[in-house]
This record gives C-alpha cells, structure tokens and sequence, in this order.
C-alpha cells in the first residue's frame, strides 16, 4: 500500500559552507545592517559581492515596525513608498539585470504577489514584522549561482527611518 505522506527532496550534498550575508553599502556582509536610513534624496545600492563562488538558496527580506501594517503600505510607513525597492544581480564587468520581474516593491502586498513564503508576526501591543523569504530553488527550479565578482543588488531611494527595522539577506553556500 503506497504512503500517503508526502517525501521532501534532500538537496544535493556540498563541500560547501552554508552561510547568511546582510546586504549592506559595503558589499561584504559587514557594517550596518539595518537599513531604517533616508535614502530618499539618491538611491542607495546595499549589496553582496561574492568573493568566492556563492549559491544562494534565500533572498530574505524583514521589515518589522511599531504599528499594525495596512495592505497598501510599506510596513506601516501610510500610503507605501515613492519609488520602491528594486532587485539586481550584476555578473562581474557586466550590467545589472533584474530580478523578482523588475517588479519596485512599494507596498506591502506585493511582496506577497512575487512570493508565497512570507509571514506577518504581531508582538505585545501593535507592533508587526512581515517576513519574505525567497526560497529560490522552490519558487524558481535552481539557486542563483554566483562567481567571484558577482554582486546582488538591492536598490532603495525612499525615506525608511519610519520602520523600526529593515533588513535584506542572503542565505546560501558559499565554496
């Protein structure tokens, strides 16, 4: 008689390190993190660059404030951002191209329109954290594979100093 539990697939085994990057100014997972910054009057890249080869299986994106969020903000900063929050990756001496369908995030349900796997959390009072996890090889087929040089790019030119935090990671293998 056939099981009715369903099998997850074991991912391949790797010689690899798993690790988690913060997207930051700097490029190389260090400095300050939280990007709860006015970067309203030129657009900011946070970023990684890889300096050995990356696979990255999660694009995590949190963004955790002091009020209840409304569908068509941004966290709860009312009425969502100006310009949005754009994602790249540029393969070393070559240009960006976008990802997540170029699509600049601007509010807080369609972040849910690019991804199932997300999760509203609400602490004591009306505080709340959205997180958006891209589980890449599921959503996609494949991680987003990286060689030395490459960069994954977050773009923002908005005024985020409303959200309590705001974080962008990845989380992936590192050789």
């Amino acid at each position: 008689m056939p099981s009715t539990f369903l099998k997850s697939e074991a991912l391949p085994i790797s010689n690899g390190r798993p690790t988690q990057f913060f997207l930051t100014t700097v490029g190389n997972g260090t400095s300050v993190y939280n990007q709860n910054v006015d970067y309203s009057a030129a657009p900011t890249d946070i970023f990684y660059t890889a300096t050995a080869v990356y696979d990255i299986y999660t694009f995590l994106v949190v963004i955790s404030d002091h009020a209840t969020f409304n569908q068509t903000d941004y966290g709860a900063i009312a009425g969502g951002l100006t310009n949005g929050i754009k994602v790249f990756i540029q393969p070393a001496g070559q240009s960006e191209i976008p990802l997540l369908s170029g699509v600049a995030f601007k509010q807080n349900f369609e972040w849910l329109s690019i991804t199932e796997h997300t999760q509203l959390s609400s602490f004591a009072g009306l505080a709340q954290t959205l997180t958006v996890a891209f589980d890449i090889t599921v959503d996609y087929g494949k991680p987003i594979n990286m060689a030395v040089g490459d960069k994954f790019i977050v773009r923002l030119n908005d005024d985020f100093t409303g959200l309590v935090s705001h974080t962008f990671g990845l989380r992936g293998i590192k050789y």
